[in-house]
């Protein structure tokens, strides 16, 4: 299994830019306003800017907790490539 950071870079996201989330990571409050299609608060994917699907609050090394949003196609291939089933 890939880490946090080398799947990142593999989407082409800057890890420096995730915004900040909360302490609690199990809970993950705020997740459901950040992919809602009716949020006034619905987020953009991470790596291309369209309308996000999904969400993951990640501990980063160096960093803390970050938001990861995504759209369903960079969802699918961050867990894809995190989880070794297709080659860098």
């Amino acid at each position: 299994m890939r880490s946090e950071l080398e799947t990142l870079a593999h989407l082409g996201i800057n890890p420096d830019i995730l915004e900040s989330g909360p302490d609690d990571l199990v809970r993950a409050p705020g997740w459901r306003a950040r992919v809602y299609p009716d949020s006034p608060d619905r987020k953009a994917c991470s790596a291309c800017g369209v309308p996000a699907m999904a969400t993951r609050l990640v501990p980063l090394p160096d960093l803390g907790p970050r938001w990861i949003d995504y759209c369903r196609d960079h969802m699918i291939a961050g867990w894809r490539y995190r989880n070794g089933t297709v080659e860098p």
